[in-house]
Parts: structure tokens; C-alpha cells; sequence
């Protein structure tokens, strides 16, 4: 049994359901994706990456040679081509083929299928809610891993021993030790709610299949106790995202957002490098 097919909108289940011999493979820069050729390409790093992810939280620990194997096997293709009988009525055969009558019988064809659908509903819904799906069909007897850490599902204590102060010699007095006070609890920390889940990530993978160099700076300022983590995000050497946390990665993740939304804006293309003052 298969978890329920993630629904896709607009230009994305467009795009999804339609067979790239009828597009060409051109760009639509109108849209946030450009075409499947992309979507796919997308959703094989997420694929390959979640189902990594998944054997590697196993316990007791796989070794890395078993990782690799069940890895292999779990995206073998006798696997995906299953997924995708598991979802003949809600997938295969709303495919718009054009002349390509019984393309998804080649393993490869399928497979770019499959990993468009994975690449449509991780930029429409998020990393995570790919995850979700992805964790459901390799393992549905399991709760979906979760690939962010929530710290407010986590409880953190912390037993700081306090030593007893010396006996005052005789004739010597000896000031009373301060009172013990605890230190400050940690606040929670989460990611704004204008911030999609899953932005670092998938900047990352944008970044990396683009071949578009980036760096990370951090700085943090503020007591030790209660930090301020600020991130900056340089893209090709110039400042394009910035952040400001009560953690790094909360702040790398405000940053990533920023960062992203710029080059989205300019359709990922390098520009000339800015004038320095």
C-alpha cells in the first residue's frame, strides 16, 4: 500500500504530466522551474539524498557498504517502476505521451517521471514534505524523519555541580558565597513563518547544480548566555543574503532565503561582478 499521491498545481502539474518530447526541453522563464528536464534533476538529488538519509538514521548503525546496497536496492529500477504501477490511475496515465506511446515502459523514461513528480512537490510544498511522501513508500510502517531539528521537541538538562565552600580557619572570617543561580534556559528557536521549511537545502542544491560558488560568514555578538548569530551569504563573492538569529542556523536559514529570493529574481544568472567603492 502506497501513501496517497502529493497533489501538484498550475504550471507544475502541467509540466509533470506533460512528456518532454512534445516541450523540446525549452526554458519557460515565466515559471519558477523552467521545464521537467530541470524538475527531474531536482528530484533525483532529493531522491538519491532522503533515501540515503533514511538508512543512515537506522538503529543499530549500517555500515557504509550496506548503506550503499540498500540504497541501490531501494531505488533500483524494478522499484520505481512499481511506484509508479502503485500509482498507474493518479500518474501514469494522465501523462500526456504525444507520439512517445509506451515511453514509461523504458526504466529511464520512468525514472525521469518519477523524479519530476519528487522535484514538483519539493519546490511547491518544501524538502520536508518530499521527505514525508518519500519516507512513507521506502518505509510506511515508520514515522517520517524529520530533516530539520526541532529544539522545541527537545528537553535539555543540564546538572552544573556546585562545590561546597572550604571551612573558614579558625580566627578568619570567610564572605558567604554568592547564591547559585541556574543559567538562563535556552529559547526556542524557529524559523520565521515567512521562511519556507527546507530553504537552506534547497538554495544548496540550486547553488551546486548551477555550478554557482557561495560562502557563508558568521559572526556572533551578545553575552555568552544569550548570543546573536549574524550570517551573511555571499554569492559569487558578493553579499546576497543576510541573517539574524538566536543561533547560526537560524540565522544561515534567514540568510538562505534572502539569498535565494535574489537569485531567483535575476533568473540565476551571474552578473557582472558590482563596482567596489
Amino acid at each position: 500500500m502506497v501513501p496517497p499521491l502529493p497533489s501538484l498545481h498550475g504550471d507544475l502539474m502541467l509540466d509533470v504530466f506533460t512528456h518532454r518530447a512534445l516541450t523540446q526541453g525549452v526554458l519557460n522563464d515565466h515559471t519558477t522551474h523552467g521545464n521537467s528536464d530541470r524538475l527531474a534533476q531536482l528530484g533525483q538529488s532529493v531522491l538519491n539524498t532522503v533515501v540515503m538519509y533514511i538508512f543512515f538514521a537506522e538503529r543499530p548503525m549500517l555500515s557504509g557498504e550496506d548503506l550503499k546496497t540498500k540504497h541501490a536496492q531501494t531505488l533500483s529500477d524494478s522499484s520505481i517502476a512499481a511506484w509508479l504501477d502503485a500509482y498507474d490511475i493518479d500518474l501514469k496515465k494522465r501523462v500526456r505521451l504525444g507520439g512517445a506511446r509506451g515511453a514509461l515502459d523504458d526504466p529511464e523514461e520512468a525514472r525521469f517521471l518519477f523524479n519530476s513528480y519528487v522535484g514538483a512537490v519539493c519546490l511547491q510544498d518544501g524538502l520536508q514534505a518530499a521527505t514525508d511522501w518519500i519516507s512513507k513508500l521506502v518505509k510506511p510502517e515508520e514515522q517520517p524523519l524529520a530533516l530539520v531539528d526541532d529544539p522545541q521537541n527537545r528537553t535539555l538538562t543540564t546538572v552544573i555541580p556546585v562545590p561546597l565552600p572550604a571551612s573558614p580557619r579558625a580566627g578568619t572570617s570567610q564572605a558567604a558565597p554568592p547564591p547559585y543561580r541556574p543559567p538562563t534556559p535556552p529559547q526556542a528557536s524557529t524559523v520565521p513563518s515567512g521562511v519556507p521549511q527546507g530553504i537552506l537545502a534547497l538554495f544548496n542544491q540550486t547553488c551546486l547544480q548551477r555550478q554557482i560558488p557561495m560562502e557563508w560568514a558568521a559572526a556572533a555578538n551578545g553575552p555568552q548566555h544569550d548570543p546573536r548569530w549574524e550570517v551573511k551569504c555571499k554569492v559569487a563573492g558578493v553579499e546576497r543574503g543576510f541573517g539574524l538569529g538566536r543561533n547560526q542556523k537560524l540565522a544561515k536559514e534567514i540568510a538562505a532565503y534572502e539569498a535565494y529570493l535574489y537569485m531567483q529574481s535575476i533568473g540565476w544568472n551571474l552578473q557582472e561582478p558590482e563596482p567596489t567603492a
